[in-house]
């Protein structure tokens, strides 16, 4: 071993002493050594090898070598950016990136043009399908989880706002919200109605406590005059219970004028496409 590392160091030292480079040493400080005491040249065991080495550093420059990627800058086209995006794994157009099936709770959908956009960013970005995924991957369930904050939050302030109005109806409780629901319903229909359950009015509780108010107003001269050709008194409760009566609930002892009965008392209390049951 001691006569190689001879050999090797006996030839580097063939080589001129006024044959200098420029050298950075471990410290970080460059200075002028001899060519001949450069580290490189001590993997070489020859001086055929060192030679054969530089000729085929030379035959490599400018040269762009496998695998190589140039970073565009400011200065290079569209053209020289989306070739670089290409060289990276960016798919040819924005529907290219296939996103992962995940599991979404029931009655939550995605809306088309939002994954569209997420496709399109993406796509401008130059990601690579695998970070698109990933990302999607990532988000999806941060969006989930909010959305099942916000529902419950809302639960929750419902939930408040009914206490609310227990604390002070008691057992009127159920015909006060009965009355608040007609009112609305009367005044502006179905519309309304959506608008009060899309924008979380209809839970609050001074919104059911006003349109119980305006309830006798709205109500009277109608449905009030109308219920009492009905037989008796005309009330959500009432109709709870004949609707759990056999003559309603059985078929097999099903009657059809008691039917027709409380079908009439819904379209009396609600009038227009109601469906017995479906606000109960």
């Amino acid at each position: 071993m001691t006569d190689k590392n001879e050999k090797q160091k006996n030839w580097r030292m063939t080589l001129p002493e006024e044959w200098t480079v420029r050298h950075v040493g471990e410290d970080g400080a460059e200075t002028e050594i001899p060519l001949r005491d450069h580290p490189a040249l001590s993997k070489y065991a020859t001086k055929d090898e060192a030679v054969k080495a530089l000729v085929h550093a030379q035959r490599m420059l400018g040269k762009t070598p496998e695998g190589f990627v140039r970073v565009p800058g400011d200065q290079d086209s569209p053209e020289d950016l989306a070739a670089f995006y290409a060289a990276l794994g960016r798919p040819e157009k924005a529907d290219g990136y296939e996103l992962p099936d995940m599991e979404l709770p029931e009655g939550f959908a995605l809306r088309e043009d939002l994954v569209g956009g997420l496709r399109e960013k993406a796509f401008e970005l130059g990601l690579t399908p695998k970070q698109v995924a990933g990302l999607y991957q990532w988000f999806l369930p941060q969006v989930l989880d909010t959305h099942h904050a916000m529902q419950a939050e809302a639960g929750k302030l419902r939930e408040s706002e009914l206490e609310s109005l227990r604390s002070v109806h008691r057992g009127d409780t159920p015909s006060l919200l009965d009355s608040a629901l007609r009112a609305a319903e009367a005044v502006g229909g179905e519309e309304l109605l959506a608008a009060l359950d899309d924008t979380g009015a209809g839970n609050r509780a001074a919104v059911i406590s006003a349109f119980a108010k305006i309830a006798p107003l709205v109500l009277e001269s109608g449905l009030r005059g109308s219920a009492r050709g009905w037989g008796e008194d005309l009330t959500i409760e009432r109709l709870r219970e004949m609707m759990q009566d056999p003559r309603y609930k059985d078929p097999t002892k099903r009657e059809d004028s008691f039917v027709k009965k409380v079908n009439q008392g819904f379209e009396l209390l609600y009038p227009g496409d109601y469906v017995p049951g479906s606000r109960i």
